[in-house]
């Protein structure tokens, strides 16, 4: 398969950094370090300048290749959850490529899964892999984003146990810390285990600094830096030019003038040091300061010079607190405190030019994501507008959307509202955030009168934008003409949106009864999608098309399109990627309709799982409305009302009208199939007038409903328009259905010859694509019809007989029962058949292993066996299998 291209990534956040060259020896910590690794999660914790960094280095430096270690250092920018998995599922598969392909196909896509649940996901490829992997988190102080917390600590609660990860920060984490001292899931290092010893500071001060101290100077200066490596450093820079031409009072009275908190000595040791530069290199770090890190390309378009390589090889041999950042040398970073001091000499005038210099070369090199920055800090508005177009739909498609909000809200006050494809990106996220309220204030914004001096990229996404709108919050039928329009404008490009466009398009000709049509568009959009390598959208659009080729009478053809989409999305052991969720959803319906019903449930129950994965709303309520009415057809009354209140729980909270209607819809057919005709009623007055794409199911429902109120006439004459337009529209399958109830009301009519031939069109549309279930749900009230009109479709007619008699069998058969079997028995019973064992069984659940065996007691008891194989003999009689 292939994936959407995505921004390039910085090879020196995920490269692990050399140590210095003049490394002091601190066996015990290495050995500590190497001991706490019994842990899952190492914490190394102290202020700036402590060598944390330089511990984790130099401990990597000893590891072999039996325990791969995968590095990855953060910024800010990594605030955003898609950025930050991104980076560490990249670290990763530096070491162990066989990791993160699940994830990763995710973090393309547009509408992304929780943090949470991407990192399940790299969890279980973690747990399959047999190589031993630490994963280093370098700076960990700059995440803020509880998203992330939120996925690291599930990353750590459950880390496989080959897995280690080890964090180094400036501040404690906001993670569940005292909870994992308590479980012995930690292992700490703070500023009093980093201090370097009286010895150490000797042994940097003389062979990585080159200063000949006494022991008095030397015991001074530790105890004035406090062991603190970046003090000391400072303190020896300061020295050094004139520790020669200074008796030894005169080096402790300089030793003496150090003192402070870590602050203000660092404020007065650069100063010293930057003092005792020449005018040529003072000017260099004063340029450069403004950059997170240093290049020589980068450093020659903010100086001017030629020579930046050359000067920041002569800067690193002078231990001028520049830390390279890969074993090239090719990139560096200043020590964080040495370069915020440097920006604090700045004039902010200064400041803003070599922003839009760093700014300028960036966007030159294709690092949109850094020029950005520099252009927001330099607040250069123009060029700001300029790069987040530029960006927007690659990003939005990766789903990154934390990094545009961010964006739009770091521009000035009104810029965004001055711009209204601007505002339109801005509801649009705010939207798939969940922020409705906030999210309207800016649609009317995003409607203004500057469309036409927009680009076309921009117009076609604001037209875009506006067919979602109206689909999921207006009138469908006003979706298709802004998403024709964004189509025309982004003919011939390969626009993420004119996927999204086709898509929109397909569902609102759907809803507006045009459903040839819609089918076209769909396939459009399925090829569109799978040549833009946008794996959501074309799964989204093969949901819609599974139910439109049903409702056509292409039940078999659906069902292959669906499993060839299935066997294509897995990862690399084969296992579903949580995007083919939307088709196990869809497989799983049709099963049903073809009265396989235990594959029925395998794929619903797989696909609500993984739908949920990816945290998709409606996916997820699909599957579950598929569930619910097989669970209710199948005997399991309670269980069906049980989904079908999760799922109106769950569509309550999307604020989608159309989500809910369905479901609404549903609970009525469920309420007529148990004789429940006054809640059935209330359930579609409270609904109103048919709308959106349930318009034909509530249709049907509603005329069900009438012939249940003893309305036969209503009841066909709704049924005779339903027809009308099926016919019109060449959709076999919805004409199945229509004349299954016809028959029923002809037959409640008294007239019999007419209930057979419409049972016999029914049949004679049924026999060749496989439908069985538009019959067999109708009880038994339709075998005698049945058993007329077999000469329709001869063998076919049998099947369906055959199938009644077995249902009426295992009914007769489940009413034995002394008691019905719960939910988990249930559960256990189809685990039995996978042939799990006791322990396995536990785990699937939860649960201790006496537990299970209990369980599995009480279930002999109600089937009345005695031991698995009866049990499993029983269940497939009763047709609980």
């Amino acid at each position: 398969m292939s994936t959407r291209p995505h921004a390039p990534l910085l090879r020196t956040k995920i490269c692990p950094p050399p140590p210095p060259a003049h490394l002091v020896p601190r066996p015990h910590l290495l050995q500590r370090l190497q001991e706490g690794l019994a842990a899952p999660l190492t914490l190394i914790s102290a202020p700036a300048g402590f060598g944390k960094t330089t511990l984790v280095s130099a401990w990597l430096q000893r590891q072999t290749e039996r325990s791969r270690v995968a590095w990855l250092s953060l910024d800010e920018n990594d605030n955003d959850p898609i950025r930050f998995l991104d980076y560490l599922v990249a670290a990763l598969q530096q070491v162990e490529p066989g990791v993160g392909h699940a994830p990763v196909l995710l973090l393309r896509q547009s509408q992304m899964p929780a943090p949470r649940d991407l990192m399940t996901l790299l969890l279980n490829e973690l747990g399959d892999t047999a190589a031993e992997l630490t994963l280093v988190l370098n700076d960990y102080q700059v995440i803020d984003n509880p998203e992330i917390d939120a996925a690291l600590s599930l990353l750590v609660e459950h880390a496989p146990a080959r897995f280690r990860l080890i964090i180094t920060s400036r501040a404690s984490p906001n993670l569940p810390l005292a909870r994992w001292r308590t479980l012995l899931r930690i292992s700490e290092f703070d500023l009093e285990d980093l201090r370097f010893s009286l010895d150490e500071a000797a042994q940097f001060l003389q062979q990585a600094m080159g200063l000949q101290l006494n022991v008095e100077a030397v015991r001074a200066l530790e105890q004035r830096t406090e062991g603190w490596v970046a003090g000391l450093q400072m303190a020896a820079l300061s020295l050094q030019h004139r520790s020669r031409s200074l008796d030894a009072d005169q080096v402790a009275q300089a030793v003496s003038a150090f003192d402070g908190q870590h602050r203000y000595v660092i404020d007065f040791l650069a100063a010293e040091v930057l003092r005792q530069q020449p005018e040529e290199v003072h000017a260099f770090l004063r340029q450069t300061a403004v950059l997170d890190r240093l290049c020589a390309p980068l450093c020659d378009a903010l100086t001017g010079r030629e020579d930046s390589g050359q000067m920041l090889a002569r800067l690193d041999r002078a231990n001028m607190f520049l830390l390279a950042l890969d074993q090239q040398r090719h990139w560096y970073r200043f020590h964080h405190l040495f370069g915020s001091f440097l920006r604090s000499v700045l004039a902010p005038a200064d400041q803003r030019a070599l922003h839009q210099r760093a700014s300028a070369w960036y966007e030159a090199n294709g690092l949109y994501q850094e020029a950005m920055k520099h252009a927001l800090a330099a607040a250069d508005v123009a060029a700001a507008v300029r790069l987040f177009r530029a960006q927007a739909e690659q990003l939005f498609s990766r789903g990154e959307i934390s990094t545009l909000l961010g964006w739009l809200e770091a521009l000035p006050d009104g810029t965004v509202q001055a711009h209204s494809d601007l505002c339109g990106y801005q509801a649009w996220l705010l939207f798939l955030r969940g922020h409705t309220l906030e999210a309207r204030e800016y649609v009317a914004l995003s409607q203004g009168v500057d469309h036409q001096a927009l680009g076309m990229p921009q117009r076609g996404m604001l037209l875009t934008f506006q067919a979602y709108l109206a689909l999921n919050w207006g009138d469908p039928k006003d979706a298709i003409a802004p998403a024709r329009q964004a189509l025309a404008l982004l003919e011939g490009r390969r626009s993420f949106f004119s996927a999204y466009a086709l898509s929109f398009l397909a569902q609102a000709q759907s809803a507006c009864g045009e459903r040839r049509e819609a089918v076209e568009t769909l396939r459009q959009a399925v090829r569109l999608g799978q040549r833009l390598g946008s794996h959501l959208v074309t799964l989204d659009a093969l949901l819609h098309l599974a139910p439109l080729m049903y409702a056509q009478g292409q039940l078999r053809e659906a069902v292959v399109l669906c499993r060839t989409a299935i066997a294509e999305y897995v990862d690399g052991r084969g296992k579903p990627l949580p995007v083919a969720g939307l088709v196990h959803v869809s497989l799983g319906v049709l099963y049903y309709e073809l009265d396989q019903l235990a594959l029925a449930r395998e794929y619903l129950a797989k696909g609500i799982v993984l739908c949920q994965r990816l945290g998709m709303v409606y996916y997820t309520l699909m599957g579950q409305r598929g569930l619910a009415k097989l669970q209710h057809l199948s005997g399991e009354r309670e269980a069906a009302w049980n989904t079908l209140a999760a799922a109106r729980e769950l569509a309550q909270g999307s604020e989608n009208p159309g989500r809910w209607r369905s479901l609404a819809v549903l609970g009525a057919e469920l309420q007529l199939r148990e004789g429940n005709v006054a809640a059935a009623r209330r359930a579609l007055a409270e609904l109103g007038p048919p709308a959106g794409s349930s318009a034909e199911y509530q249709r049907m429902t509603a005329a069900r409903l009438l012939l249940a109120q003893d309305q036969g006439q209503r009841s066909e004459e709704a049924l005779g328009q339903l027809q009308e337009t099926a016919s019109h529209d060449g959709r076999a399958g919805s004409l199945i259905a229509i004349h299954v109830l016809q028959a029923l009301c002809r037959q409640a009519a008294g007239d019999r010859r007419g209930a057979r031939e419409r049972l016999r069109h029914a049949l004679s549309l049924a026999a060749s694509a496989g439908y069985r279930r538009v019959f067999l749900d109708e009880g038994s009230a339709l075998v005698p019809l049945l058993a007329e009109a077999r000469e329709a479709a001869p063998d076919y007619a049998e099947d369906l007989l055959m199938r009644f008699a077995a249902a009426a069998t295992t009914t007769a058969r489940r009413e034995v029962l002394v008691e019905p079997l719960s939910q988990a028995q249930l559960h256990i019973l189809r685990l039995l058949e996978r042939g799990h064992s006791n322990r396995e069984i536990a785990q699937q659940l939860a649960i201790t292993v006496g537990t299970a065996k209990w369980h599995l007691s009480q279930m002999f008891g109600k089937l009345q066996v005695h031991n698995r194989t009866a049990a499993l003999a029983r269940a497939r009689d009763l047709r609980l299998l």
